[in-house]
C-alpha cells in the first residue's frame, strides 16, 4: 500500500468511525465498490475481493493495519466464486464502550 493510499484509508476509518459514533451505530455493512469509491484507493476490486487482503486487514498487521488501527473488527465471508462482495465494520470493544457510555447517559 503506498504512502497516499494508507493516508486515504486512515482518513476514510476515522470519518466512518465518527459517523458511526455520531449517529450510534456499531456497526455497518459495504461492499467492496463502495469501499473502493469513498477510500479512493489504487487497488482495484480484483485485489479488495480477496479474501487475503481482507484477512490482512483482520490481523492488523502490516500495511493493511489501517482498520484495526481505527478500532474496527472486520467480517466477511466469500461468495460461490471465491470473491469477497461486502465487508462489516465492526466498532471493537473500546469503541463499543465508549458508545455505550453515551447510550447510558442519553437513559439518565
Amino acid at each position: 500500500m503506498t504512502i497516499r493510499d494508507k493516508v486515504r484509508w486512515k482518513e476514510w476509518a476515522e470519518e466512518l468511525r465518527q459517523t458511526m459514533m455520531a449517529e450510534l451505530t456499531p456497526e455497518v455493512t459495504k461492499s467492496v465498490e463502495e469501499i473502493i469509491r469513498e477510500t479512493a484507493t489504487d487497488k482495484s476490486s480484483t485485489v479488495l475481493g480477496t479474501p487475503r487482503f481482507w484477512k490482512s486487514c483482520q490481523a492488523g498487521k502490516g500495511t493493511n493495519d489501517t482498520l484495526s488501527k481505527a478500532g474496527f473488527l472486520i467480517e466477511f465471508g466469500p461468495n460461490a466464486e471465491g470473491r469477497v462482495d461486502t465487508v462489516t465494520l465492526q466498532l471493537n470493544a473500546t469503541w463499543t464502550d465508549i458508545m455505550q457510555r453515551v447510550l447510558d447517559r442519553q437513559v439518565k
